[in-house]
């Protein structure tokens, strides 16, 4: 008998690097739908959309992500990969808005802050998660200890 080896698209879901793949994309995508709407001359959209949309896409990640790593085994190796991963997003998703916008961070207006905020608010959110898990964890061992008290 052969042994069923696939996973699912929602099981690689858990990996940062698969999410940070997908992120991108979808990134990617908005960007190139503004671009060919711009080039259009029906609409007037303004070069820092493209600033908004990395923006957008990183806290898109940031939840997503911290939201998932209440699922996964390992936290240790979750938080690596998933800071390396939000790190790389945040790099290629400013390339990609410098690139369509021919804007610098700066010269888009306040988007240095604000991704100093999301990656406060990222590391933030992680941290609450970790919480979250911790205190469940230990809800789950005293109720077995309450259960293995009651079973004597």
């Amino acid at each position: 008998m052969m042994k069923n080896n696939q996973t699912s698209f929602f099981d690689k879901l858990y990996n940062p690097i698969v999410q940070a793949v997908v992120v991108f994309g979808l990134s990617l995508l908005v960007m190139v739908v503004l671009l060919i709407l711009k080039n259009t001359d029906t609409s007037d959209i303004d070069n820092r959309i493209y600033w908004v949309v990395a923006g957008a896409s990183i806290l898109f990640y940031a939840l997503f992500n911290s939201v998932i790593s209440l699922a996964v085994a390992d936290m240790n190796q979750y938080w690596l990969r998933s800071t390396a991963s939000y790190a790389v997003l945040m790099v290629v998703c400013g390339a990609l808005a410098y690139l369509f916008s021919s804007l610098t961070m700066t010269e888009a207006g306040s988007f240095k802050w604000i991704f100093m905020v999301l990656t406060f608010g990222y590391l933030l959110f992680l941290s609450i998660m970790r919480f979250m898990r911790k205190v469940v964890q230990i809800a789950q061992s005293e109720d077995d200890k309450w259960m293995g008290r009651l079973k004597k």
